[in-house]
């Protein structure tokens, strides 16, 4: 008894609530309980008449005290209730063994919301229907803004009490696709906000984005999602049903700022701004670069903020890196955004950089303003400085004089080309295939054996007729022609020179063939004994002597050959006469201007020259040199890329390619020293000796060697690979040259945010497309999107 007593005593439990609350609000009850030892009491929570409960603690929170030996848990409990009034919550009872120990109860007053913090305006003006488990809205506001001013997009769905106890999981939102605006997802802080309507309470689930036009004009949203299942029953394993609703939608109308009052040098900028500058040093040289950086800061569309007009009297400027900073975490989208230039020195002095001076339109005050910076002073040493007349006094890169046109289209890039090759293996695999059906020894052993017999019946019957068609027939197979065909005097030795029979063997043939005829067709002339003899004889000597049959197709196939490669020969003669006129008098043009230092002419006249016949490299070499006359370094490294992949042996356009950028092997830019034609034409040449010994061993019935014909045939097959290897490097496909200095962006959108920087004249792939923007790789590997404006294709087939 005196044990349970002191537990009693120890055993404590405190509850902490607020005094009051407005209606609709959260209610946050905190109980703490402690008993002595290591193991904690349980606590037993009144009934919340009145109250909803949003959520509780299912695990309390634990602590073990070792010098007290003390432990206490800890409960969380957040209520909520839509009645006014005094609330009495009963006391909550801490238990551990027989030990009890019970709370104060607690008095909460509930009061009208009012005075609260303000909500969401879909949450404010949404006309929530309470006969509705779930309602959803959205909203624009303002619907009508600037053009570059914010437009924040609000979504809010409303639950009733009934639903959010029977909810399981989240409902999924879908968000509409909004087109030519820029959007920037809000955050959302805190618990879900809460609206009253009558003496309904709903929780507001919000969803917030700040949306900035990019171009005037009215923008429909169309209608967002909201996909959310309910249980059909309160059993855990109830099954579920799937409801979809969706907003109206709403409308977004954007407007030019005012054409009154537009400052000279306004960008564009919209918001509520600020500038600063700063440079790296406050003492330089003349001649000695520095640092400018410009920060313009404020609210609005940071990654849209145009660059500042800058113009410094003692310095020459050159454009640098931007960074963007975006502040998400308020309503109001803001951040900073900064822009570097490099600044050196021409005058020597006490200096100041002048104020930089940034006009902006503010959509609150709806009026242009101007930020401005602060001067700075700098002090610039005497130094040495570059002469501006330096370009002027350097020695000229030589033109190439002579106009050599477009050279012999390659053989490879003929379909004839690809067409031969593949006729090529059928006569040797044809040879080779009949050899196979008949047998090495078939041919040689059967046809003499029928042909003595058929002479032995032949002379049995001495009857002239039968020896003369035994001899005909025996004759006719061995030609491959009709028996008709040896009616006509001469006939037979025709035939029998054309398969390649000595003149004496074909005489004596068709001397015994009329012989026959003789004996045949006449009373007068007695039957020869020995005529099926001589008959037998004659046939074996023709045999022997005579082409082999296959002989007729391979000559028939010598004939294909020679009409494609003839074939081939016109098409290249015609494709090297194409164009050649008013090319070569652009070029002359071209030659002549540049030696007149008239440059920029020179380069249009080039240009012309390239876009008559783009397939001429001394155009391209030249065009080159003359771009690089006048500064154009972009389309003089693209015109040197082009003439060097169509002549990959010129060593002056090779050397006038590294003259902006070194090329490692394995960059963008750089050409394998090999012409693609030279390793088509020697894999062709090994794949047709290959063919052709073959077929030349199946005529003459030698053995077909496979391992020779197998090597040969996979060293062709290697060297056409890589020739088509070296004809896509050739080609400049994927393949692009950097107009001007640009940072790639990460995004293919307007005020993406900003990546790693390719410099002009820099020779990138292209390694995807999406729309106006070309995702390119760098060859350190970065990537990023620039707009196709930017690169030169070198795939091209004229010269813009």
């Amino acid at each position: 008894m005196i044990q349970a007593l002191a537990l009693v005593a120890q055993l404590a439990i405190a509850v902490h609530a607020p005094d009051a609350a407005p209606a609709c609000d959260a209610v946050e009850i905190s109980v703490a309980a402690s008993a002595p030892g290591n193991s904690g009491p349980e606590v037993i929570p009144p009934p919340f008449v009145g109250f909803d409960i949003l959520r509780s603690t299912v695990s309390p929170h634990i602590r073990y005290s070792r010098e007290q030996n003390l432990t206490t848990v800890e409960y969380s409990y957040v209520l909520t209730t839509d009645h006014t009034g005094v609330f009495t919550i009963p006391s909550f009872e801490a238990r551990l063994g027989n030990a009890v120990s019970r709370s104060r109860p607690l008095q909460i007053a509930i009061t009208p919301a009012t005075g609260r913090a303000p909500l969401p305006a879909v949450i404010a003006r949404a006309r929530v229907d309470t006969s509705l488990e779930v309602s959803f809205h959205a909203l624009a506001k303002p619907e009508t803004v600037y053009v570059g001013q914010q437009a924040n997009y609000e979504v809010a769905v409303f639950l009733n009490s009934t639903v959010r106890d029977r909810l399981r999981r989240n409902p999924t939102f879908f968000p509409p696709d909004m087109q030519s605006m820029l959007a920037y997802d809000l955050p959302t802080r805190g618990v879900p906000p809460r609206r009253q309507v009558g003496e309904h309470c709903f929780d507001a689930l919000v969803y917030q984005r700040a949306l900035f036009p990019l171009m005037p004009g009215r923008f429909a949203i169309p209608p967002a999602q909201l996909v959310y299942s309910l249980p059909l029953s309160a059993s855990f394993f109830s099954r579920e049903e799937t409801h979809e609703l969706q907003t109206d939608s709403t409308v977004v109308i954007a407007v030019e700022p005012p054409s009154a009052g537009r400052p000279a040098d306004y960008g564009g900028a919209v918001g509520s701004l600020h500038v600063a500058a700063k440079l790296d040093t406050s003492a330089s040289r003349v001649g000695d670069p520095m640092l400018l950086t410009v920060r313009v800061s404020g609210t609005g569309n940071v990654k849209l903020f145009p660059r500042p007009s800058v113009g410094v009297a003692w310095a020459t400027l050159v454009k640098g890196d931007e960074r963007v900073q975006v502040d998400t975490t308020a309503r109001r989208i803001a951040g900073s955004k900064e822009f570097d230039w490099v600044l050196t020195p021409r005058v020597a002095g006490e200096l100041d950089l002048p104020p930089i001076r940034y006009g902006y339109f503010n959509p609150d005050s709806r009026r242009y303003e101007i930020a401005s910076t602060n001067p700075t002073h700098v002090r610039i040493g005497p130094g040495t400085l570059a002469s501006g007349d330096t370009a002027r006094t350097e020695t000229l890169l030589p033109l190439r004089p002579r106009y050599r046109g477009a050279p012999s289209a390659p053989l490879h890039e003929h379909p004839a080309f690809w067409a031969l090759l593949a006729l090529v293996p059928i006569p040797a695999m044809t040879l080779r295939e009949r050899r196979r059906k008949r047998g090495p020894s078939t041919e040689r052993a059967t046809r003499p054996a029928a042909m003595l017999a058929a002479f032995r019946d032949a002379g049995r019957s001495h009857d002239a007729s039968e020896v003369r068609r035994a001899y005909t027939r025996a004759l006719a197979e061995r030609l491959s022609l009709s028996p008709d065909a040896f009616a006509r005097p001469g006939s037979l030795t025709r035939a029998l020179r054309r398969r390649g029979v000595s003149t004496a063997t074909a005489q004596d043939a068709e001397r015994f063939l009329r012989d026959l005829d003789e004996a045949a067709f006449s009373s007068a002339r007695a039957f020869p004994e020995d005529a099926a003899r001589t008959a037998a004889k004659l046939c074996k000597t023709i045999d022997e002597e005579a082409l082999p049959r296959g002989y007729a197709f391979g000559r028939v196939m010598g004939i294909i050959t020679v009409f494609v490669l003839c074939g081939v020969g016109g098409g290249v003669a015609i494709a090297h006469a194409k164009g050649i006129a008013d090319a070569r008098r652009f070029f002359d043009e071209g030659v002549a201007a540049y030696g007149q230092h008239n440059f920029v002419a020179a380069r249009e006249s080039f240009v012309a020259s390239v876009n008559a016949e783009p397939d001429a490299p001394d155009a391209w070499a030249n065009l080159g040199t003359a771009s690089w006359a006048v500064s154009d370094t972009a389309r003089s490294v693209a015109a040197w890329q082009r003439a060097l992949r169509m002549e990959p042996l010129a060593s002056d356009v090779r050397d006038r390619v590294e003259l902006v950028h070194s090329l490692a092997w394995d960059s963008a830019g750089w050409v394998p020293p090999v012409s693609p034609a030279w390793v088509f034409d020697v894999g062709a040449a090994i794949w047709l000796a290959a063919w052709l010994i073959a077929a030349i061993r199946a005529m003459r019935r030698v053995a077909w060697r496979g391992f020779e014909l197998s090597v040969a045939s996979a060293a062709s097959v290697v060297l056409l690979i890589i020739g088509f290897f070296l004809a896509d490097r050739a080609s400049g496909r994927h393949v692009a040259v950097m107009r001007r200095t640009e940072s790639l962006s990460a995004d293919p959108q307007l005020g993406s945010e900003r990546g790693p920087t390719a410099l002009i004249g820099e020779v990138v792939r292209v390694t995807g497309q999406q729309g106006a923007w070309v995702r390119t790789r760098l060859d350190d590997g970065r990537e990023g999107w620039v707009e196709s404006a930017v690169l030169i294709l070198l795939d091209g087939q004229s010269m813009e």
